[in-house]
């Protein structure tokens, strides 16, 4: 019982609560569907993960210092003996040799040997049996280390600038999705204001014909009608009503794919301020058919850069590499027959690898990058001319466009006076239903379609501005 009130409580307030009006022009269209394309803001997002890989790839120039810490704990002791004897006395002489003491000599001078060869003395020291225990039960050391790489073949560098031109597509990815945002943005604000000229026209239209139906009505109740005739009209109204029906649905299903595209809620209800015009906006061809501008262009030719940087990158691999370190650390924990002492020391170190010889792997794959660099080249001359194709099309289209504005201009001027002379002719009984009818048609049809033709002149002037790289907010 307590859901089925929930339910009809909501159903209520969203029954009596007034749609959402939102007021658009051109640039406040374009603002919004900016500011809500999820496209754009993936694109945005892209672009940040791309300076932020620039900025780690430029701390590689930069030394690295780090800390580092070791603990080991090894539960049985390493056991082992040195053998104890008799050991000969020596001294060191002037010179820094060690000479013998009390060396037994024969009467020639010579020393006296014993059974193994080894001369005898008259005075030995005594050494007893050492035993040895190493305990690693809690050794530990700590320390500190710098890093700096110094050659590295190129890497480093063309790693970063590979980095930074990944920035810079990713902007220009941006600019692109800007572009495309702006274009849908304006085709769907254009058909809005088409449907809103065609619904009015809808209705004049049906006004025109149901006075038409009225008249003859009129008249067939005082026999000047034939009752066909105004069947005829009766048909042209159902067909007039369900036109301005189709007309109203079809702004329906237009606005609501507005308020989709600026980020309203689809039953919002739209104002717009602007009218479809009939003239080419000034200053389109200032600039001429250039493509130079276009995001995609240019994302072409910081491509073909990063292909070249990967080749650098590759060759790298195998040039000579030169980096130095520098430690300072202190050990404690290993003990000698139960005996620890602590350490601190410092450690500085070079290393340099040369290549050598590798069987041509480096040759092979540098060459495999130039292929991969001259697929791009070619893709880019490829595209540059669809690009100046898309630009010449998009030109006709709008001086196609403009031309058609003016012919149905004129059509329109024309079907509106052959409807009146129609009309007059037709009151007087100098003219058919079927002629006066078909005046009503034509004006319709010449009204729809000027309306049709301005509307299509400025989504084809988007289209040129975006095809050139001039499309912006």
């Amino acid at each position: 019982m307590k859901t089925t009130l929930l339910i009809l409580t909501v159903l209520f307030f969203s029954g009596v609560c007034p749609a959402q009006i939102v007021e658009l022009d051109l640039q406040k269209c374009r603002k919004m569907a900016v500011e809500n394309s999820k496209k754009l803001q993936s694109a945005e997002q892209q672009g940040q993960k791309a300076g932020f890989d620039k900025k780690a790839y430029r701390a590689n120039f930069l030394p690295k210092l780090s800390a580092t810490g070791l603990y080991a704990y090894v539960h049985k002791k390493m056991k082992f003996d040195i053998d104890g004897g008799y050991l000969p006395v020596y001294d060191v002489n002037d010179v820094g040799q060690a000479v013998p003491l009390n060396s037994l000599y024969m009467p020639e001078g010579k020393p006296v040997l014993g059974a193994d060869g080894i001369p005898l003395f008259k005075q030995y020291a005594f050494m007893p049996d050492i035993d040895l225990a190493l305990g690693i039960e809690n050794a530990y050391t700590v320390g500190v280390m710098l890093e700096q790489p110094l050659y590295m073949g190129g890497k480093v560098r063309s790693a970063f600038r590979m980095a930074s031109i990944g920035k810079e597509i990713a902007d220009l990815n941006v600019k692109y999705n800007q572009a495309e945002v702006l274009a849908e943005a304006d085709a769907a604000y254009w058909q809005y204001l088409k449907v809103c000229e065609q619904v009015k026209a809808a209705g004049k239209y049906l006004e025109v014909v149901k006075e038409l139906v009225r008249n003859l009505e009129d008249a067939y109740r005082t026999g000047m009608a034939a009752q066909n005739d105004l069947l005829k009209a009766q048909v042209k109204q159902n067909e007039a009503e369900l036109m301005v029906q189709k007309a109203q649905n079809g702004l329906a299903l237009s606005g609501m794919n507005l308020c989709r595209i600026v980020g309203v809620d689809l039953m919002s209800e739209l104002t717009v301020r602007d009218s479809l015009g009939e003239g080419i906006v000034s200053g389109l061809w200032e600039e001429g058919d250039n493509i130079t501008g276009r995001p995609e262009y240019n994302m072409l030719e910081r491509q073909i850069e990063l292909k070249e940087k990967e080749v650098a990158l590759t060759r790298s691999d195998f040039l000579p590499q030169l980096g130095v370190s520098a430690s300072y650390g202190y050990s404690d924990g290993i003990t000698l027959n139960g005996k620890s002492d602590g350490i601190a020391s410092f450690a500085a170190l070079a290393s340099l690898k040369i290549p050598i010889y590798h069987w041509g792997e480096g040759r092979n794959k540098v060459k495999a990058m130039k292929a991969e660099e001259e697929m791009v080249r070619l893709k880019k001359e490829e595209t540059e001319q669809m690009m100046q194709l898309e630009v010449a099309r998009a030109r006709y289209n709008v001086e196609d466009a403009a031309t058609r504005v003016r012919l149905t201009r004129r059509s329109l001027s024309q079907a509106e006076e052959n409807l009146q002379v129609s009309k007059n002719r037709f009151e007087v009984g100098m003219e058919t239903l079927t002629n006066y009818m078909e005046a009503q048609a034509q004006w319709q049809k010449a009204w729809s379609d000027w309306i049709e033709a301005k509307a299509e002149l400025r989504v084809n002037e988007t289209y040129y501005l975006k095809s050139t790289g001039r499309l912006s907010d």
